[in-house]
């Protein structure tokens, strides 16, 4: 075994399996965030009727989620080399700029009546997700 097979294990584990099951972890949490934010949504309206102490168990269950989503995001984040750690850096980076500079002008647009509706919050996650992808395949481009 060479000192760069060494190098890439942690703990007898490669560097690339780490990071598929980082991977997995974070996928499992991120899913399961979302289907309980749809329940959250969804379910006090035609499942519980805004009952609320179904409500606030669904929102406690779904801050759970949010929290275990999270911290496997840190640790996936941190399992990762450096250049991979530097593209999800540099595409956070962007995705967090732009959504703050879209999320302040998105609020102000009713209120300065350019628009007749009322701005839906859950639009800069759309914003942020598309933003932070584009991130991602630049960021990999630029350093491929």
């Amino acid at each position: 075994m060479t000192t760069q097979d060494i190098d890439k294990r942690t703990n007898g584990e490669s560097i690339r399996s780490k990071t598929r099951r980082n991977t997995k972890q974070l996928a499992l949490w991120t899913g399961l965030w979302l289907v309980s934010l749809a329940i959250v949504s969804f379910g006090s309206k035609f499942l519980w009727d805004y009952h609320t102490v179904i409500t606030s168990c669904t929102v406690i269950i779904n801050l759970v989620m949010g929290y275990k989503m999270i911290m496997a995001n840190k640790q996936h984040l941190q399992d990762l080399d450096e250049l991979q750690q530097r593209i999800q850096l540099e595409a956070m980076a962007l995705s967090l700029g732009v959504c703050m500079v879209f999320g302040a002008i998105f609020g102000l647009v009713e209120a300065v009546r350019l628009v007749t509706f009322s701005p839906n919050p859950s639009s800069i996650l759309f914003v942020m997700g598309i933003t932070y992808f584009v991130g991602i395949m630049f960021s990999t481009r630029k350093y491929a």
